[in-house]
């Protein structure tokens, strides 16, 4: 069986799993994009590959980031394809697995019975503590408790690709730049000021790194989303003003500080009375 999970830090956690039981030993292809933020519509002559490294060097132009998602998924699929392994897809309650998983059904719709789940939604496991909490991804999840997942592995039905193998186009037509997880398998498209109101609540009359007010946003958003994405977005509130900002902006988030400016301090003591 090849593996697909999305994230690192989820990868290393069923690499651990596999240590302890050899049933899930399998080769793991791990996605590292995060399809809850940025454009996906592909134009002619385009791949998502591509553009999906447009839009990550658009908000994080001091990185050189290469998207290769697209390449991986179609070098495992040929390879299930050529040694008539099944596809394991590891679902978790977040928007970067559930935007996966419709991404990768537009790859898989032409093969049935390809591509599998283990999908972990609703249900409970045991942390460190040996507390029962529901967990939002599989980075989450004591390798011990990895190993319980293996019973919910399911084929996805000619049903399921009926209900579910348009919503990847559906996120296109609306072409958004933020998508968000709303339980179960849904998803829905936002416009790119979903996450501004957490990032201004955040700025204080006090001068703060541009690093730990994004840091204070992701504290408060059960969403998957980069912390580049908030920092594009706070360098964009500050180019409309009423911010104060000391350093150099072209840099990374922790060269540069903000804080509200006189007016909007005014205004805000005013609106609170």
């Amino acid at each position: 069986m090849i593996h697909i999970i999305v994230g690192d830090m989820a990868a290393a956690n069923l690499i651990k799993a596999m240590g302890i039981d050899e049933n899930l030993v399998g080769e793991i292809v791990v996605l590292k994009d995060t399809l809850g933020i940025g454009g996906i519509v592909v134009e002619e002559g385009q791949t998502h590959d591509e553009i999906r490294t447009e839009f990550w060097r658009l908000i994080n132009p001091l990185a050189e980031i290469v998207c290769e998602d697209e390449a991986r998924l179609q070098a495992a699929i040929t390879k299930a394809l050529a040694d008539e392994e099944p596809l394991c897809f590891w679902m978790s309650p977040c928007v970067s697995d559930m935007c996966a998983y419709y991404w990768i059904l537009t790859y898989t719709k032409q093969y049935p019975g390809l591509l599998h789940t283990i999908n972990i939604v609703g249900l409970p496991f045991i942390n460190d503590k040996g507390q029962l909490f529901y967990p939002n991804n599989f980075s989450q999840i004591l390798p011990t408790e990895f190993i319980k997942t293996k019973r919910l592995l399911k084929e996805v039905t000619l049903a399921e690709y009926e209900t579910e193998g348009d919503e990847w186009q559906n996120f296109q037509l609306h072409n958004t730049m933020v998508r968000i997880y709303d339980g179960g398998k849904s998803v829905k498209s936002k416009d790119e000021n979903y996450f501004d109101t957490l990032i201004i609540n955040a700025i204080t009359a006090e001068l703060q790194k541009g690093s730990k007010i994004v840091s204070e946003a992701l504290k408060k958003t059960t969403q998957s989303v980069s912390n580049h994405f908030l920092e594009w977005r706070l360098r964009t509130l500050i180019e409309f003003g009423g911010y104060f900002v000391q350093g150099d902006l072209t840099k990374g988030s922790k060269d540069f500080e903000v804080k509200l400016e006189g007016n909007m301090v005014a205004a805000i003591e005013e609106e609170n009375g």
